[in-house]
């Protein structure tokens, strides 16, 4: 990967934006603003720029945009994905990817406005019909249209989900977390496993799956009705739809856990999510408490959802707690 420099100082920013967006109908005037907003070392990093550009030959005005700075070969992936996410479920907003620089490996979206679902469910008040939305909002995803070239995604279904277990089970002994919850977890993930395996023995057909669905990437415009945008494709596949509606419940119960500390309101907003994920889609009830008990095994054994800054419980706390909410 390029060092961080060059990305975040203007002169050098604006060269390696027009050389990104050469084939688009943009044309990036000034390098305002640039920073670096989260980084996976070695793997992909996430920019904010601030830029004036035009469109087409209108003026020039400033505009908010993001980019993906990745290792491998990903980013060609996410942006045929992008492109062709607008004809596929038109009511689900996405990113619209403006370039992509094979050779610098370097994707630029446009900005999506509104309030995340995360920030919904800090306010009291709007949060159920929020929730139903984003239930609305993945259903359409799920039923949408296998996009052409789908070789570009691969599968990931109860087989995939054992492999995440093993790697959860991995971090679990490495932690310093008590002797009597690993025991349990480990317990758990058994039993999971096995769930697992009798679902890949009985899979259904496919759907294209986010596979990062948490409430972080569902964005909400201000009017409270209409579409909903949905951010960070990079881990889409194709598998089980009830694998995406899992993990959301599973990060439903997570932010109960770390806001309150207890589960409290969680099984309210799961039932709205159902409502809205109904209207537009089905469910294997079954196969759905399968891949959400796997998602909170696995969010179990991250410590940085501990981080005192979000989360009322301590590590060793929300861990215990998460792993009995995977127990039911």
């Amino acid at each position: 990967m390029i060092d961080a420099p060059p990305f975040l100082a203007p002169e050098s920013a604006l060269h390696l934006l027009r050389n990104a967006c050469a084939d688009s109908s943009w044309r990036v005037r000034e390098v305002l603003e640039a920073e670096i907003v989260k980084e996976q070392p070695g793997r992909r990093r996430t920019l904010r720029y601030r830029v004036v550009a035009e469109r087409n030959g209108c003026a020039a005005r400033e505009v908010s945009w993001f980019a993906k700075h990745y290792r491998g070969s990903r980013g060609k992936r996410v942006f045929w994905l992008l492109r062709s996410l607008g004809a596929l479920a038109p009511e689900v907003l996405a990113p619209e990817p403006i370039g992509f620089s094979p050779m610098l490996k370097l994707l630029v979206m446009s900005a999506l406005e509104g309030s995340s679902l995360s920030e919904t469910l800090g306010r009291s008040g709007d949060a159920d019909s929020s929730v139903e939305r984003a239930g609305r909002a993945l259903a359409l995803v799920h039923g949408a249209e296998i996009p052409q070239r789908a070789e570009y995604l691969k599968a990931h279904g109860p087989r995939e989900e054992i492999v995440v277990l093993e790697e959860a089970r991995r971090r679990a002994s490495d932690s310093p977390l008590p002797t009597q919850w690993v025991c349990r977890f480990m317990e758990l993930c058994s039993l999971v496993e096995d769930e697992l395996a009798r679902c890949e023995d009985q899979e259904r057909g496919q759907a294209l799956l986010h596979r990062d669905f948490h409430p972080g990437q569902v964005i909400l415009p201000g009017d409270g009705i209409g579409e909903v945008g949905v951010l960070d494709w990079d881990d889409a596949a194709l598998g089980e739809s009830e694998l995406d509606l899992g993990n959301l419940e599973a990060h439903l119960l997570l932010d109960d856990l770390q806001r309150r500390g207890s589960i409290r309101t969680a099984p309210r907003l799961i039932g709205a999510l159902h409502s809205g994920y109904l209207a537009r889609g089905g469910i294997s009830f079954l196969r759905l408490a399968t891949y959400r008990r796997a998602a909170l095994l696995r969010l179990a054994t991250l410590e940085r959802l501990a981080d005192p800054r979000i989360s009322v419980l301590d590590w060793a706390e929300l861990a215990s707690a998460l792993t009995e909410a995977a127990s039911t």
